[in-house]
């Protein structure tokens, strides 16, 4: 008996809520305002779960697909670009 996380709510092995707080943050560090986090989440979450149904369509579904895995590769890379700023010596060290 496998235990996890059901295939649904996997994108390429990263778990829907790992990205929604992601898209939140982004959007907080681009200047939207703390209070609307919130309602930030929930269109957060209905966007990436609407992307999710969409893959399943013929017609849409290699779309859906190519930007759920751009949101994820995307943030994964700005994540990592920061902590590589973070850890990089600075000019004068």
């Amino acid at each position: 008996m496998e235990v996890g996380m059901p295939r649904e709510l996997l994108i390429s092995g990263v778990g829907i809520t790992v990205l929604v707080p992601a898209l939140v943050e982004l959007a907080k560090r681009s200047g939207l305002p703390t209070r609307y986090a919130g309602l930030a989440s929930i269109v957060a979450a209905g966007l990436v779960l609407g992307l999710v149904e969409l893959q399943a369509n013929a017609q849409f579904g290699g779309v859906a697909g190519w930007l759920l895995l751009s949101l994820v590769y995307g943030l994964a890379a700005a994540g990592f670009y920061s902590q590589v700023r973070k850890l990089a010596p600075a000019n004068g060290e």
